[in-house]
């Protein structure tokens, strides 16, 4: 007659045991995955915000005649998005050159730089997005 004897398997010890070092291992991916996904959101955001920007730009510096950029100041609520604002400053900076040296004729040329700042704000966008140019009239 046969002794019982023990029969080949894992305990449920050893099964609890491995069951919490793959929750564990499962959890961490997890928490991996949902950062990952939240970090991509936010690029996502941010180089839309930065699109605008640039395009916002690009615009203003296909003006055929650039000394009709004066001073001004605009405000596009709920663009590209609803709960987004572009915001687009120009600010033409006329004012006489100061390094030009001894008095000379004919008199020193004034400046003629226009510094345009368009900034995008969004409900998704940790910070705002501020991309700026300059445009020199010779």
């Amino acid at each position: 007659m046969r002794t019982p004897s023990a029969r080949p398997g894992f305990s449920l010890a050893e099964i609890m045991v491995a069951l919490v070092i793959l929750s564990v291992i499962v959890m961490g991916l997890a928490m991996t995955t949902i950062s990952f996904l939240h970090e991509t959101t936010l690029d996502t955001s941010r180089v839309r915000a930065t699109t605008v920007a640039d395009s916002r730009i690009a615009e203003i510096k296909g003006w055929p005649d650039y000394t009709a950029l004066s001073t001004f100041a605009e405000v596009k609520p709920n663009y590209p998005d609803p709960g987004w604002t572009r915001t687009t400053i120009v600010n033409r900076d006329t004012t006489p050159a100061t390094a030009c040296g001894a008095p000379t004729f004919p008199p020193c040329p004034n400046n003629d730089i226009t510094r345009i700042t368009v900034t995008v704000t969004g409900p998704s966008l940790t910070s705002p997005v501020s991309r700026s140019t300059a445009i020199a009239n010779f």
